[in-house]
């Protein structure tokens, strides 16, 4: 059963990085795999796969609240507009 992981309300390409996308998930919400497979639903209705990693950003000064970084490999930015929903298999 797939769940519905986050709305995309921004990205940012990063050449040699992949595309990061934002907002995350909170950190104390989420305890799973960092490497998932997923399901981009995009406002326009269409349905595409893609690979997003968690990870740690370091920032300074540091958020109030930490969220986990995400990025998206093999997808460029215009192929993932905002209000696009990432999708899951399993959430932890």
């Amino acid at each position: 059963m797939k769940h519905k992981f986050l709305t995309i309300e921004d990205t940012f390409l990063v050449t040699g990085r992949g595309l990061i996308v934002v907002p995350g998930p909170l950190e104390n919400e989420y305890s799973g795999p960092t490497e998932l497979n997923v399901e981009l639903k995009k406002p326009n209705g269409s349905v595409s796969s893609a690979v997003l990693l968690l990870q740690h950003f370091f920032q300074t000064p540091p958020p109030k609240e930490y969220r986990w970084g995400c990025v998206l490999k093999g997808v460029s930015k215009e192929e993932v507009p905002v209000g696009t929903e990432v999708w899951v298999e399993h959430v932890a």
